[in-house]
């Protein structure tokens, strides 16, 4: 009996040896359970621009609703591109929506709270944060009313119900995020070069871009609060502006044709015959709005970013596509072979060229305004021809082959109105970021910006059997899984008003 006890126990304890390890053993290499927080910064980076094949639908937002909301864009497809005929389509208006909360949001909520629990990572922490800004800033502009200060924490706190934050509360939280996060950068703490996209870990340069999205955001409230739109313009202008167009935020990808690490606008824009912008029948092309503009001013921009399907960049044969123009419409209109409609140029469609989230002319255009409004000191006609060549001169990213005297003559034909009035003024300033937004194809950007100001004037288009009746739509209506899974869907219909394109959003007065 003590013989077979023995050996059972030896048994057992061989087996223990033997499993001593199995832990270890049995780890998934594939699968950490933590990932450095580089690549969990340099992610959630990429994740804003969105992926560059149909995953991300994100970009229907930009190209098939702003873009066409304010005609810089059309489109035939009534049932897909609802921007240009004002109606819901197949709810892809909230596509980035869906989108941007399991992505960006979750992402960068994770960096942060990553990140603030260790100090050496507060330059890791005070990206992510100006991150966040940069992405709920669209969303709340796209929506109203949102989650935000209890987005993307379900898997932290287990919340899957996150309330919607009332758009005020949103946007001075931002500003006070971009104020706090730009001044924590530390140069004697962890610097994520390799895991930056935008700056490669240039403390300087990420300083004056929290400035410079400060700004943005600051003029957003101009006609609701104009005395904290002073106050915080004031404080991002006298912190310091991003200084060129190096400084531009931006997104630079490594070409490596991966969906996340290249330009989004290279699939949606790109040659293949299954991209949107080059179906025979349907796609976004330049709208004729945006077209004629340009000829008008005799813009320089004109032959970087348009052609023909065949490749013709013909100053003269460009011909934007008018909005509210369905397939049986163009039958009726004098050129009925979509082809002979521009649409964005090659230049715009490399994997590698940059995704642009802000531009310096944008920074130096909206100072423009603030010094006008007397809100800081300064020559506005100054930081208008600064705002105006920078933003021609933006395109070199392109491979743009504009001149200095291209841009003089330009200058000169589009000069600023010293004499004239408040109103001419702020037309030739938004009109500029009007054309630059279009020409870096920031579409939404190009709609919260008209949504402000109303400039430039434009006429709305009532396609029949549109849902605002020809009216431009002021916002996006929120998922209609939102009434089903989010019981605080509500608070913000309560609180905004009814889930409409019409409705307003808080600082759209």
């Amino acid at each position: 009996m003590l013989k077979k006890i023995t050996i059972c126990a030896s048994l057992i304890l061989s087996m223990g040896a033997c499993t001593k390890d199995f832990e270890v053993i049995n780890v998934n290499p594939n699968t950490p359970s933590s990932v450095p927080i580089d690549y969990l910064l340099g992610e959630s980076e990429l994740f804003i621009p969105g992926s560059s094949d149909a995953s991300s639908k994100a970009w229907r937002i930009n190209f098939g609703f702003a873009a066409c909301f304010v005609q810089q864009m059309s489109s035939i497809d009534v049932t897909f591109y609802g921007g240009s005929f004002y109606n819901s389509g197949s709810n892809n208006f909230t596509s980035f929506f869906d989108y941007s909360y399991p992505n960006a949001v979750k992402s960068l909520v994770n960096v942060i709270d990553i990140a603030k629990k260790d100090a050496k990572y507060i330059n890791v922490l005070s990206m992510a944060r100006i991150l966040k800004v940069m992405e709920m800033a669209r969303l709340t502009d796209l929506y109203g009313d949102i989650p935000y200060s209890e987005a993307g924490k379900a898997f932290l706190d287990g919340n899957f119900s996150p309330k919607y934050d009332a758009q005020k509360d949103i946007y001075f939280d931002m500003l006070k995020e971009l104020d706090e996060a730009g001044k924590a950068f530390s140069a004697t703490a962890y610097i994520p070069k390799t895991a930056d996209y935008i700056y490669s870990g240039d403390l300087d340069k990420w300083k004056r871009a929290a400035n410079t999205l400060m700004l943005r955001l600051a003029m957003r409230l101009q006609k609701v609060d104009a005395t904290s739109a002073q106050s915080w313009a004031k404080k991002a202008i006298d912190g310091g502006l991003i200084t060129s167009n190096s400084e531009t935020i931006a997104f630079k990808f490594d070409n490596t044709g991966a969906m996340i690490n290249s330009n989004p606008n290279s699939w949606v824009l790109g040659p293949s015959g299954q991209n949107i912008a080059n179906l025979n029948n349907a796609g976004v092309q330049w709208g004729k709005t945006l077209i004629d503009l340009l000829k008008t001013r005799k813009d320089p921009r004109l032959s970087v970013i348009s052609s023909l399907r065949n490749g013709d960049k013909t100053i003269e044969n460009q011909r934007g596509l008018p909005n509210a123009t369905d397939a049986i419409i163009l039958n009726t209109l004098e050129e009925k072979n979509l082809n002979n409609y521009s649409r964005p140029s090659s230049n715009l469609m490399s994997l590698a060229t940059p995704w642009i989230y802000m531009t310096y002319a944008e920074a130096q255009l909206l100072k423009a305004e603030a010094i006008e409004r007397g809100w800081v000191s300064g020559s506005a006609k100054t930081a208008f021809i600064e705002g105006q060549s920078a933003g021609i001169n933006q395109l070199s990213v392109v491979g743009s082959t504009i001149t200095a005297s291209d841009l003089s003559t330009y200058a000169t034909l589009n000069a600023y109105p010293e004499t004239g009035n408040l109103d001419n003024k702020l037309n030739a300033i938004h009109t500029e970021l009007y054309l630059i937004h279009a020409s870096t194809l920031n579409h939404i950007e190009a709609w919260a910006n008209w949504r402000r100001t109303g400039y430039p004037n434009l006429n709305p288009v009532n396609y029949s059997g549109n849902e605002t009746g020809g009216v431009i739509p002021r916002r996006l209506r929120y998922p209609l899984s939102e009434l089903g899974i989010n019981p605080n869907f509500k608070d913000a219909i309560t609180r905004q008003g009814p889930d409409l394109f019409t409705t307003k959003v808080w600082w759209d007065k």
